[in-house]
């Protein structure tokens, strides 16, 4: 069990963090594009590179792309639940 899964509270990390675990989330990413954000999610346990697939064979070896671990995941849904619990608050 890692940090992030014991901690109910969303961790304070940078904009720019946020929003490349966001790009992450929605499409594949290169990893070369965000190479220093992504170094850091994969220092926290939130991203994996893996390799693209294809569906036709190439003779270049396949770039790497980021993809949220099931950590990531649940980060993001715990960030996104906060955030509807204070529109709700301040909405109220």
């Amino acid at each position: 069990m890692t940090q992030l899964q014991r901690s109910t509270t969303v961790p304070q990390l940078n904009p720019t963090i946020w929003n490349a675990l966001e790009l992450v989330r929605l499409r594949q990413t290169p990893w070369h594009k965000n190479q220093a954000v992504f170094e850091q999610l994969k220092s926290l346990g939130l991203v994996e590179a893996i390799p693209q697939t294809t569906q036709t064979p190439t003779p270049f070896p396949a770039p790497l792309i980021a993809m949220l671990t099931e950590e990531g995941r649940l980060l993001l849904e715990t960030r996104s639940s906060h955030q509807d619990a204070l529109i709700k608050l301040l909405d109220a």
